[in-house]
């Protein structure tokens, strides 16, 4: 970038076509702040056995993901603040999917990530307010039902053939999304480009 400012003011052009150029280049940097692409989404696989213990063991009888943009490191967060939050969850043909939520309020659904060791794990917490009582409810068209133990429990039940109603799940991270260079970087190279040209004006 530094390059491309000193071969831009050492081209033969006069100051009023620098500044316009360079004005219509911070404009659309401001839009692109303004408007930022969307971000790689950290994504935890999930497995679901038959067994409610605290391990995940065949034979698995569903799989599935959630996702979300961006990575707000470990703790507790709402639901409702995890930006474009995706579920999918397929039991032999039998799925769930975010717009199967049965909750009467998404901020009281809370996500809790943590790590142990290398692995990044999900869980959850709060009330969905449905008759199942769970941290976070789903049920499709056909009125199946899957259910999240709450206070970060690790069972789940659900009505779905496959599953006989209770086991353990596991949600682990498989992605990881890389780090974003600020924007504002290249705000401050367009703003020492404009000083350069004002102070250039001058010296003329």
């Amino acid at each position: 970038m530094y390059t491309l400012l000193i071969s831009f003011f050492g081209t033969p052009m006069n100051y009023k076509k620098k500044t316009k150029i360079l004005l219509s280049l911070l404009a659309a940097t401001v839009g692109i702040i303004a408007n930022p692409l969307k971000s790689e989404a950290l994504t935890f696989d999930f497995r679901f056995d038959t067994t409610p213990d605290s391990t995940v063991t065949p034979p698995i009888v569903g799989t599935g993901t959630f996702s979300f943009d961006g990575d707000p490191g470990d703790g507790t967060f709402p639901l409702s603040t995890l930006p474009n939050f995706e579920f999918f969850f397929d039991f032999s043909g039998d799925t769930f999917t975010e717009d199967d939520i049965a909750v009467t309020n998404i901020a009281n659904v809370l996500v809790i990530i943590s790590t142990n060791g290398s692995t990044r794990n999900v869980v959850f917490d709060g009330s969905s307010g449905t008759s199942t009582g769970g941290s976070i409810d789903f049920e499709n068209d056909i009125s199946s039902f899957l259910t999240f133990q709450p206070s970060g429990g690790m069972l789940y039940a659900s009505n779905t053939v496959i599953t006989g109603l209770l086991g353990t799940f596991e949600g682990v991270a498989s992605d990881e999304p890389p780090t974003t260079p600020e924007p504002t970087s290249l705000l401050a190279l367009l703003g020492i480009g404009l000083s350069f040209a004002a102070t250039k004006k001058k010296g003329t």
